[in-house]
């Protein structure tokens, strides 16, 4: 599948650029995983690949870019757990406790630790290091928007950039020598 042809995009969905496949069955290659990642880096934007034809299925498989300037607060979803499975770049992957003190972190790549999965009601947060890195999430649907995750009031808000700044800076410093 390639997003210039054979998906339409879809702006205002999440928060991202969202393509969503037409059909079912379809497949990805690296061509569909380049063409993601130069979409999103000339776009400046993360960008998802939706296997799933509609926000509204109960599973969904996506193929997301994302730019390593990228803020995505730690949030969680009362009823779904989420799997990651990196196929370009370097993401780590962080859970919290209740309070916001990190109990697990990975450092993803396709040559090492490649899948991680995080729970239900668990809170978690994925950080590229890389210009960009693109991975495949699954979990259960559909989108609920606003309802879909709780995010945590300990963490920064994505509109405050130098905060955001320093908190992934905080952490990556924490977990990464």
């Amino acid at each position: 599948m390639l997003i210039s042809d054979r998906s339409a995009v879809v702006n205002g969905v999440g928060n991202t650029h969202s393509f969503f496949a037409r059909k079912i069955p379809n497949s990805v290659s690296r061509t569909t995983v380049d063409e993601l990642m130069l979409y999103a880096l000339d776009q400046n934007i993360d960008a998802r690949l939706c296997l799933h034809t509609s926000p509204t299925d109960n599973q969904h498989d996506m193929v997301i870019a994302q730019l390593g300037t990228s803020y995505f607060p730690p949030h969680r979803h009362k009823s779904k757990g989420e799997t990651w499975n990196v196929l370009h770049g370097e993401m780590v992957a962080f859970v919290f406790d209740e309070a916001g003190v990190p109990v697990d972190f990975r450092h993803l790549s396709p040559s090492g630790d490649f899948l991680y999965r995080v729970g239900a009601n668990q809170y978690h947060m994925l950080v590229s290091i890389s210009e960009v890195a693109v991975y495949h999430e699954s979990k259960p649907g559909p989108f609920l928007a606003s309802e879909d995750s709780e995010f945590a009031a300990w963490a920064p808000s994505r509109q405050d950039k130098s905060e955001s700044a320093k908190y992934i800076g905080d952490l990556l410093s924490m977990f990464l020598v």
